[in-house]
């Protein structure tokens, strides 16, 4: 019995192994575990660690989510039912609000964490989407943070959800804003957003 256990202890630590960092990663995987390591190394370099370089600092980290991040098609999966009924004009503007709202949320959460580890766990995928479970791990905490992606033509894997500790970045999103939608006009609700 006691080797038993040993075989399924080694099999065990075979699965995490491949699953955390093989060859076997997918495109998206790379595309997100390359993203995750350049917002890592501008936060660990000494250069921007101080105050005054807040605003370099979440520049660089701003382009580079904007490369991964597509603030459209989230956008459009926060507003539900009420994004069809926008003008082009409206979409356009409404974009660029939530965009950098949701750029500085992920910033801010992101700017939190300089000395951890991102480990990568399990990845679902369903046709032109994938699910990628990663875990911040600190010296006292675990931190899951999950990715959702979809793939545009091009082979490059877009982020259009992030779920922090079991909550969904858009679901939250989506909720308020039609709530408020209920409510209130659109017009409303992008005055909210500009105060933010």
């Amino acid at each position: 019995m006691r080797c038993l256990g040993k075989i399924w202890l080694i099999l065990i630590v075979i699965f995490i192994f491949s699953s955390v960092g093989g060859a076997s990663a997918s495109p998206a995987r790379d595309q997100l575990k390359q993203s995750i390591d350049s917002i890592l190394a501008v936060l660990k370099n000494p250069e921007f660690k101080s105050e005054s370089q807040k605003e370099k600092r979440r520049d660089m980290l701003g382009k580079i989510v904007e490369k991964r991040f597509d603030f459209e098609k989230m956008s459009q999966l926060s507003l539900a039912r009420y994004w069809k009924e926008r003008t082009q004009d409206e979409k356009s503007e409404f974009v660029a609000l939530f965009g950098r709202l949701l750029k500085d949320a992920y910033i801010t959460k992101m700017e939190g964490y300089t000395d951890e580890k991102v480990i990568f766990l399990k990845e679902r995928r369903k046709k032109k989407k994938v699910q990628i479970n990663t875990k911040i791990i600190t010296q006292t905490i675990e931190i899951p943070i999950n990715y959702r992606m979809f793939t545009r033509e091009n082979d490059q894997w877009m982020v259009y959800d992030v779920v922090i500790e079991g909550v969904s970045l858009i679901g939250n999103y989506r909720s308020q804003f039609g709530k408020i939608l209920e409510r209130d006009s659109f017009e409303e609700l992008m005055d909210k957003l500009k105060k933010k």
